[in-house]
């Protein structure tokens, strides 16, 4: 086992930790307003602020995510050079509980960054998406931590 990748993924953790709070910050500021149905044209240029900071957001922590997870794929001699099979190998390790549920959020997340000239209600549907998925990203983190406190403790 590769100390510097553990060391590595350590540093990770303690990134990802100061995202999550950004992100989580970004969620709890919207949902007390947020409604799926409302028009985009109708928000202040905070509200729409915040709309983009937290799709930024979510963004990037899923992104760092899964950078945590070709780290332990790493750490653990296993194949990297597709992330699906980084992906099965974290289902095996129950840090996932599926590679279908990832890549469902990893395609909304594709989309949020690719989202130019949509329809308000495709719009609102997608940011909806995105806040239903906030919570798993922070329970996939949560998984991470605990198992990288067990199989790489500190000395």
């Amino acid at each position: 086992m590769s100390t510097e990748l553990i060391e590595a993924l350590r540093d990770k953790l303690v990134q990802l930790e100061k995202m999550r709070h950004n992100l989580e910050y970004s969620h709890n500021k919207i949902m007390p307003w947020w409604r799926v149905d409302a028009n985009f044209d109708d928000w202040s240029e905070d509200r729409l602020e915040s709309l983009a900071a937290f799709k930024g957001r979510f963004a990037e922590f899923q992104d760092h995510l899964a950078s945590a997870m070709k780290l332990i794929a790493n750490i653990e001699s296993r194949d990297t050079r597709q992330f699906t099979h980084v992906l099965n190998y974290m289902e095996q390790l129950n840090l996932l509980e599926s590679m279908q549920e990832w890549m469902a959020v990893r395609d909304l997340r594709n989309a949020a960054t690719h989202d130019y000239s949509q329809s308000e209600e495709v719009k609102a549907m997608h940011f909806h998406r995105l806040l239903q998925n906030t919570h798993y990203l922070f329970e996939t983190l949560d998984k991470l931590l605990r198992f990288s406190a067990t199989a790489y403790p500190e000395k």
